[in-house]
């Protein structure tokens, strides 16, 4: 099982690099990620759930990219009361009362941005219906210190298995960027 995953995820990783699809991301500079060790994922029954609509396979596909993805960066997953970062998600619909509410649970503020103490070398542009969203929640602070923008391009046409591995790859990518140590 361990080998088969590993296989898919080098292939995922393989073709990623073959992507035309730009990732963007940013993050806070005050916020030190050379100290996170481990990870969680708000629980089923959080504000974090009710603040979008997402059929639960979606969202288990999400959720099981990011902990591979997690534990290939050797980061272990804890409760989130013991958790270095929380890891969301969001999948971008035209309900924009219900991306607006995302961003208010994650505390993530757009106008921000423009702020200094936001950092990025791959600044996303804009974001469309269909890109995935994750961020990385300082639970102290309960606000977002990193957030990553990938378009799924999820085409209705695409049954399971390449929806499943849109999914996989965005997710690679996205946390591919995550910062090596704190920025100055």
């Amino acid at each position: 099982m361990l080998k088969l995953l590993s296989i898919t995820l080098l292939f995922t990783l393989l073709n990623a690099c073959s992507s035309g699809h730009n990732v963007g991301v940013v993050y806070h500079n005050s916020f030190d990620f050379s100290q996170v060790k481990n990870y969680s994922l708000y629980n089923r029954n959080s504000a974090f759930t009710d603040s979008q609509s997402l059929i639960d396979i979606r969202r288990n596909t999400i959720e099981i990219a990011i902990e591979g993805n997690m534990s290939n960066k050797k980061f272990n997953y804890a409760e989130p009361e013991q958790a270095d970062v929380i890891v969301t998600y969001y999948l971008l619909n035209d309900i924009a009362e219900e991306y607006e509410k995302y961003n208010a649970v994650v505390r993530f503020c757009v106008q921000c941005l423009r702020a200094n103490t936001w950092q990025t070398t791959n600044q996303y542009s804009k974001i469309t219906k269909g890109s995935l969203i994750i961020d990385l929640v300082d639970p102290k602070k309960k606000r977002s210190v990193w957030r990553s923008v990938y378009p799924l391009n999820i085409d209705v046409k695409d049954n399971s298995a390449e929806v499943n591995e849109k999914i996989l790859q965005a997710v690679s990518l996205m946390l591919a960027l995550y910062p090596k140590s704190k920025a100055n």
